[in-house]
């Protein structure tokens, strides 16, 4: 399956900073806004080869209807590897907040995740090799940009790179609706590693084994859970906001 992108957003980020990744821009035929006006003028500049199709053409290419009228073919994006997380962990330039993702397989709970995590200072976001989404067409739309601007690390066995980052000095904190303390009652101006658990299962328990505590979001409400993205955008705020305003 091609690895496409869509959207004015998506598009105009993946053209002002990895246009080499784009190999073609199919763009709907007819009335266009000027937001994509300018995205065409951006994309003629970088040489970009256009090809302009009917709008149901791109509706089948992207999956959706919400595409823009633009949709584009790239070149997958790159994954680093673990040993250039672990390489920037040990340097320490800054206090590393990692992100592992275990088993979301929801694209755009992918995006939306990185989109946060990019926001919040993160560093990298590391995804299990099977059973995760791929940063596709609906990851980059919910990210926004921020597949581009972040590190993604990609491993065979998730549990094993988290005690590897603890060796390295990280704390491991994992998200939970059913256990964990709220995350404002928790120290996390260290180095940390923030696992967040899959749509259905949460984290499993086998990484609870690996979390050193468990961090919980009260609820007032009669929602059981909250989605995994907005879970983990919840809990960087909070990393975000404890850093800020700890003395150096």
């Amino acid at each position: 399956m091609p690895n496409l992108i869509y959207g004015i957003n998506p598009l105009r980020a993946a053209l002002e900073e990895e246009p080499e990744r784009i190999h073609k821009l199919f763009v709907a035929r007819g009335r266009r806004k000027r937001r994509v006006e300018e995205v065409l003028l951006l994309a003629r500049s970088l040489g970009v080869p256009l090809l302009f199709q009917p709008r149901q053409a791109l509706d089948r290419m992207a999956g959706t209807s919400s595409h823009q009228g633009l949709v584009a073919r790239m070149a997958p994006a790159p994954f680093v590897g673990f040993e250039e997380v672990a390489a920037a962990v040990e340097k320490r330039q800054q206090v590393p907040l990692l992100v592992a993702l275990d088993h979301i397989q929801d694209p755009h709970n992918l995006g939306a995740v990185v989109r946060s995590a990019e926001a919040m200072g993160a560093q990298a976001v590391i995804v299990p090799r099977h059973r995760s989404a791929t940063p596709g067409g609906a990851a980059e739309k919910a990210a926004a940009g921020a597949l581009r601007r972040i590190d993604l690390c990609r491993v065979p066995n998730l549990s094993r790179a988290l005690a590897d980052l603890k060796e390295l000095g990280l704390w491991v904190v994992g998200t939970a609706a059913d256990e964990g303390s709220p995350p404002w009652q928790l120290d996390l101006t260290g180095p940390l590693v923030v696992v967040v658990g899959g749509e259905e299962k949460g984290v499993r328990p086998a990484l609870r084994t690996v979390c050193d505590f468990m961090a919980a979001v009260p609820m007032s409400g009669k929602t059981a859970s909250l989605n995994a993205s907005v879970a983990a955008g919840m809990m960087l705020y909070e990393i975000a906001r404890q850093r800020s305003s700890a003395p150096e």
